[in-house]
């Protein structure tokens, strides 16, 4: 292989290896947030009751 070539594969390389650690961060934030999310012990707000204001179940 000539010069360029080598020059620009190593260019490529480059590229990928800084993408490939962009992705990482990515994954690892996401795990991370979605850990969060998970821990969250309190009901969800937007979840439809299941009790009547009178403590009757609703159906």
């Amino acid at each position: 292989m000539n010069e360029q070539a080598i020059s620009l594969l190593q260019q490529i390389l480059d590229q990928q290896q800084k993408q490939t650690c962009l992705l990482e961060q990515i994954a690892t934030q996401n795990l991370a947030l979605i850990e969060a999310l998970a821990d969250g012990d309190e009901p969800d707000p937007d979840a439809p009751p299941l009790t009547y204001m009178d403590g009757s179940p609703c159906r």
